[in-house]
């Protein structure tokens, strides 16, 4: 089974380098910078006249495949632990670079269903909750960490759906799938982020995580990883980084808006 499973991932490997050959730049990223870095990435193509892949997935995954050899330039983490243990590892080329702040949230396409707190999921025996794989996205991770805090983790734990990860845990919701999901603000469409259809969680339940991106030290054309690292880091999308949920400053400046 062992050399089965080392024979495949060898394969995605042949089969992922071969088909990124014509990107000039490949960027590995968590699924929760997907509207953001889509923008950035078509911007940066007109400007520079380059061609780059976005491969989206869960942090954890990519990190995991980041360590296997995948062929990516660049890393955008919605979890700073995956990253910082990317660098401590050798992975990384230059520093990390926080781009800001995400946001977890429970969001549901019924507006009458969300409870007025986190507290009353314990009475909602019949719903079912939406949340990415805990063990390798960060914002399922997040939304574990909510429940056991609020003592709900026993009371939910069979309403429970998981998705591989917080834009797949955002479709089962708006699609119908689930009644509600825990997600980053970031994956949902700007017109489903009505109050009445979103339950911002308590400060104390650690809502907000670091999103950060290095430059990897394999990276095929270093220079020009390095500039579409500094291209994401220009003041003039800051308006562009908030209309994707994506919260700048520290933590607590963050928490605030």
């Amino acid at each position: 089974m062992e050399s089965a499973a080392v024979k495949l991932w060898v394969l995605w490997l042949f089969f992922l380098s071969s088909s990124v050959w014509a990107a000039d730049l490949t960027i590995a990223a968590a699924s929760s910078y997907r509207p953001l870095l889509t923008e950035l990435a078509g911007e940066f193509e007109q400007r520079e006249k380059v061609a780059v892949r976005l491969v989206f997935g869960s942090s954890g995954k990519l990190a995991t495949q980041i360590q296997h050899g995948a062929p990516y330039d660049l890393y955008f983490s919605a979890d700073d632990s995956y990253i910082q243990h990317l660098q401590t590892s050798g992975y990384l080329s230059g520093e990390i670079i926080t781009d800001g702040y995400g946001q977890l949230v429970l969001w549901s396409a019924k507006a009458d269903l969300l409870p007025e707190s986190i507290e009353r999921l314990s009475e909602m025996k019949s719903v079912t909750l939406a949340i990415a794989q805990p063990r390798h996205a960060p914002f399922g991770k997040a939304a574990m960490r909510v429940l056991e805090n609020h003592g709900l983790a026993d009371a939910v734990k069979d309403q429970l759906v998981y998705a591989e990860n917080v834009a797949q845990a955002a479709q089962m919701a708006l699609s119908g799938a689930a009644d509600m999901a825990f997600v980053a603000v970031s994956v949902l469409p700007v017109d489903a982020r009505d109050d009445n259809q979103l339950l911002v969680l308590p400060l104390s339940d650690e809502r907000l995580l670091k999103q950060s991106h290095a430059v990897l030290r394999r990276a095929d054309d270093l220079n020009l990883a390095i500039q579409f690292s500094q291209f994401t880091q220009r003041e003039e999308f800051n308006p562009l980084k908030r209309k994707h949920g994506l919260m700048p400053g520290n933590r607590a400046g963050a928490s605030n808006e």
